[in-house]
Formats: structure tokens, C-alpha cells, sequence
């Protein structure tokens, strides 16, 4: 029998989806491994807070995107801090 793994990143947006957009996500909170333009743009999509570690490899992207904005913001503090 073959075994297959899916991490949680790929299916964060899958994941928000089923919980009923009436209902209030404050924030999401996630690994490394949800360092993700489809993560912070699933999540912005539901106007939550990501509380998302940053790659060992993090950097800017080209700001396209409102979740490629919302990852910029956090290499940038990140950096700061």
C-alpha cells in the first residue's frame, strides 16, 4: 500500500473555507511551512490576522498581490525587530 503526505499548507485555504464565512476568524497561527502566498492570502480572505513564522530563507516579493503585501509586512518587521 502507498502512503502520501499533504502538510497543512496546501490546504489551509480548503480548511477556512469550511468554516462558515459568518462566522469570525480573529487569527490563524502556523509554522514556517505556512510562510505561503496562498496561505496569507487565504487568510486575509477572511479577514484574519496570520500569525505565521518567517522561512529561515524569507524575502520580499514582488507586492502583486494583497498577500504578497501582507508577507512583505512581516519580512520587514521581522528584519527591524
Amino acid at each position: 500500500m502507498m502512503s502520501t503526505s499533504i502538510g497543512g499548507a496546501p490546504v489551509l485555504p480548503y480548511l477556512l473555507n469550511q468554516i462558515p464565512p459568518d462566522e469570525e476568524i480573529r487569527s490563524v497561527i502556523g509554522d514556517g511551512a505556512y510562510d505561503m502566498r496562498a496561505c496569507y492570502g487565504a487568510i486575509a480572505a477572511r479577514n484574519a490576522y496570520a500569525v505565521i513564522l518567517l522561512r529561515k530563507n524569507a524575502k520580499l516579493h514582488n507586492p502583486d498581490t494583497p498577500s504578497a503585501k501582507v508577507q512583505n509586512e512581516v519580512v520587514r518587521s521581522s528584519k527591524y525587530l
